[in-house]
């Protein structure tokens, strides 16, 4: 879908029923600290439980917390849950990544090997760059999270929040030496904590593949379930 050529999404269809979504920009950033957020709720916890009871435990518990935030997030998303949870969940992850496939994702600001921007840690410069670029204050403003997502990636190079991004992302390998000792020095002042470790990052991403490409979720869990128990038994 483009934004020039067709209206931005306010509802999915599932089994031929329209479902009417919470499409705001704010909820979105919401389901990315859900998901990002390496600590659980009571009600996740709870959640994650009946998981592991329900799979008799051939689930491990991350696998299992993974899967109680995605829950979370469809109570968010959707106005109405909608009985087929796998779809729903499916639909949930296309309108988070704005339509686009995850070749397209990939190739867009942002979208490094390392995580170079948080929505949560960086929000006093995203709203400086709104606010100054586009005149709209995000504090007020309702903005569909296409618009949003779309206003984001094309940030001026020139404003403080792409330069930070810049930081963050550059390669110093080949750098001469001054210019390497500035952006290690910017990298440390604009270092972002640490807040998924990279095996749940890769979790979740494969999750994310299986559910949007109609792989067999089920199958995944097993393998990462699998995996978790070889790190504890070495």
């Amino acid at each position: 879908m483009s934004l020039l050529t067709n209206p931005c999404p306010t509802g999915v269809v599932i089994d031929g029923k329209s479902y009417q979504i919470n499409s705001d920009f704010r909820v979105m950033i919401q389901l990315d600290e859900i998901l990002m957020d390496p600590n659980s709720t009571h009600e996740q916890e709870a959640f994650a439980q009946e998981v592991l009871e329900a799979s008799n435990h051939e689930v491990d518990i991350d696998t299992a917390r993974v899967m109680s935030k995605y829950n979370d997030g469809l109570s968010l998303f959707y106005k109405e849950i909608p009985d087929d949870l796998l779809v729903a969940m499916d639909k949930m992850i296309w309108f988070f990544q704005c339509g686009k496939t995850e070749e397209q994702k990939k190739s867009e600001k942002g979208k490094k090997a390392e995580q170079i921007y948080s929505f949560t840690y960086d929000a006093d410069y995203i709203y400086a760059a709104f606010m100054g670029q586009y005149g709209i204050d995000l504090n007020a403003e309702n903005l569909h999270w296409w618009k949003f997502y779309a206003m984001f990636v094309g940030l001026n190079e020139d404003c403080l929040m792409s330069k930070i991004m810049g930081y963050r992302g550059a390669d110093t390998s080949g750098m001469e030496a001054t210019d390497k000792k500035f952006y290690e020095k910017m990298k440390r002042i604009y270092v972002l904590p640490r807040h998924v470790d990279e095996t749940k990052r890769a979790m979740q991403e494969e999750i994310d593949d299986a559910i949007r490409n109609g792989r067999d979720v089920a199958e995944v869990v097993k393998k990462w379930s699998g995996e978790s128990s070889q790190e504890v038994d070495s």
